[in-house]
């Protein structure tokens, strides 16, 4: 069974002209896992996917794809036939997607006869059947997106790169495409591994079984999210009145950052989260958002 889709360590890319370095000591995507790349913008997060899914080659690492180390040419062809890459900006195509799609599995030397039924699974699967006949100009930017997630399946990769997919999407399309990628890891009878980019941290998080964090070009957190977890709960808070929440906490002795209008308040660890929030409403303090952030990156922001 592989044990590894992609891993590589010591990955380094260096820009002169801006000064920016990639350095990104590990990356490891494990067979019907999603990883989730998140931070600020300007931060790396384009370039690591990029080196992933071999559109930039790193000045330094060791690479490992499907358990094997690419040493010639021909590995990288049979790499490359093996990953799908997805920018942001979606090239436009021409012509309906079932014909698109049919383009797509002629290329990829699907047997005439077994055209039809793979057209079939992929409709079916991300319920486009119904708009299989329609063109790029006919369709929304989500289900642009969708499409091309259906023509690419076409080829079975079992690696996808996806650099920032949602951020063009309502929350509804988002939700639906993340969904999608989270059934792919599940009902496929081949391994697959995804990792993608997003500034919607909350919904990636949902769906992620790993996150990297990236900031100044490297890796400030990569694994599990459930590893961020401390003795203390760091809870992100928005209240009505900010006067007085800040007198509670000062009464209370609780130390507190103010990031825009949102707070964000380490806890004791003799206080838990469910206990803060109790005596909040005790103290009728009116809260627009509350959310225990403790096993999310976030925090690292």
């Amino acid at each position: 069974m592989m044990q590894t889709i992609f891993s590589a360590t010591d990955i380094i890319k260096k820009y002169k002209k801006s000064n920016f370095i990639l350095d990104v000591a590990k990356v490891e995507l494990k067979p019907n896992t999603i990883t989730g790349v998140v931070g600020e913008n300007g931060n790396g997060k384009t370039t690591l996917l990029n080196v992933i899914a071999g559109n930039i080659k790193a000045e330094s690492s060791l690479f490992t794809y499907f358990d094997k180390t690419p040493t010639t040419a021909n590995n990288w062809i049979a790499i490359r036939e093996k990953t799908a890459f997805i920018p942001q900006r979606i090239p436009r195509w021409y012509g309906s997607l079932r014909q698109n799609l049919l383009l797509k599995a002629t290329l990829e030397n699907i047997p005439k006869a077994k055209i039809e039924n793979e057209l079939e699974q992929v409709l079916t699967f991300l319920n486009l059947k119904k708009y299989a006949h329609l063109k790029w100009s006919e369709i929304s930017t989500g289900y642009r997106l969708r499409f091309e997630l259906a023509r690419i399946l076409i080829g079975k990769p079992q690696l996808l790169v996806l650099d920032e997919p949602i951020a063009n999407l309502d929350i509804n399309a988002q939700q639906q495409f993340l969904s999608d990628l989270k059934s792919l890891t599940i009902s496929k009878d081949y391994p697959i591994a995804i990792i993608l980019s997003s500034q919607q941290l909350h919904e990636i998080e949902t769906v992620a079984d790993e996150m990297i964090f990236m900031k100044e070009g490297k890796s400030i957190f990569s694994g599990n999210k459930d590893s961020l977890t401390s003795d203390r709960s760091t809870i992100e808070l928005l209240v009505e009145n900010t006067v007085e929440l800040e007198s509670f906490l000062k009464i209370k002795n609780i130390e507190f950052l103010k990031r825009g209008v949102y707070y964000h308040i380490e806890l004791d660890n003799s206080i838990t989260s469910n206990a803060f929030l109790k005596d909040l409403i005790l103290h009728t303090i009116e809260i627009s958002y509350y959310r225990n952030i403790s096993n999310s990156t976030k925090k690292l922001f």
